[in-house]
Formats: structure tokens, C-alpha cells, sequence
């Protein structure tokens, strides 16, 4: 009679413990396929290319406390190097000198300064259609925590109010 029971208990818990694997991974493809849209968010400019640009440009001046450190034309680069013709693509580099020596005054933080500066994207698609991306900066910001959290997501809540003012 115990042995029926300690085998009822091994299937019991082989039983739950498959069912924890298979939880683990649906999240985890869960994860994976959301993951994506939550970390890029793209928006629909009503400006062409330059003048959405530019709008950023002024929008991020606006602000006082964020600098333009560099634009890339990505279609000329590409267009130079010989390679196809691609619309008009872009990005503008941008940082916030105070955000940035708050999170790289503790050393242990000077780890995402791969992901510094911010930038934002631009690009035109096959229509003429122009859109602005950028990363979810304050998504990320949560996965490291303390300082960096709470410096990224006031990071983040500023690049969509510049967007926002730029896009529309």
C-alpha cells in the first residue's frame, strides 16, 4: 500500500512538475514575441522627412536640459558605400547632461553607457510615409533597477513628450 502511494506522489509530481515547464515556456514565448513591440515604439510623423526632422530638432532644444550630440544619415552612408538606394533614414543621438552624470556617478552604472546616448530614429517607408522610433528606455531601465530605473524613466517620459510635440 505505501509503495502505490510514494508512486502516485512521483507521478503526481512529475505531472506538476511538467506543467511548470510547459508554463515556463509559453511565457517565455510569450515573452519573446511581445518583447519586440514593447521595446520599440514607432510613430507616424504628419511632416515629411526634413521638416520631421527638424521638428525634432527644435522640439529637443526646447527642453533646455537636452543636447543633440550627433545625426546620422543613414541613406547617405549607405548611397556612398554603393549599395542600393533606400528612402531617406536616420537617427538623432541625443542626451540630457544631468540624467547622464546622475546614473554615471556610481561606478557599478557606467555599464550601459552602451546603450548612451539616447537616439531617436527617423525614416521615411516605400510610400512617403515618415515615422519616428525609439527605444522604451524606461522598459529597459526597469531590468537594472535603483538609479538607472528611475534616471530612464524620466528619460523615457521626455523623448515621448518631444516625439509627441514633433509628430504632430
Amino acid at each position: 500500500m505505501l509503495g502505490l502511494i510514494v508512486n502516485l506522489e512521483k507521478k503526481a509530481m512529475a505531472t506538476t512538475l511538467l506543467f511548470i515547464v510547459i508554463g515556463i515556456l509559453i511565457m517565455g514565448a510569450g515573452v519573446w514575441i511581445m518583447m519586440p513591440k514593447m521595446m520599440l515604439t514607432t510613430y507616424k510623423s504628419e511632416g515629411d522627412f526634413e521638416e520631421t526632422v527638424k521638428k525634432l530638432k527644435a522640439a529637443i532644444n526646447s527642453k533646455g536640459s537636452w543636447k543633440v550630440t550627433k545625426e546620422f544619415d543613414f541613406q547617405k552612408n549607405i548611397h556612398d558605400a554603393g549599395h542600393n538606394k533606400i528612402e531617406k533614414v536616420g537617427s538623432i543621438a541625443i542626451c540630457n547632461p544631468g540624467y547622464a552624470s546622475t546614473i554615471l556617478s556610481e561606478v557599478p552604472n557606467r555599464k550601459v553607457t552602451a546603450m548612451m546616448p539616447i537616439t531617436l530614429g527617423v525614416f521615411e517607408n516605400v510610400k512617403g510615409q515618415v515615422f519616428v522610433s525609439e527605444m522604451n528606455v524606461g522598459l529597459m531601465g526597469i531590468m537594472f533597477g535603483g538609479t538607472i530605473a528611475k534616471v530612464m524613466k524620466l528619460a523615457g517620459n521626455d523623448t515621448k513628450e518631444i516625439i509627441n510635440e514633433a509628430t504632430n
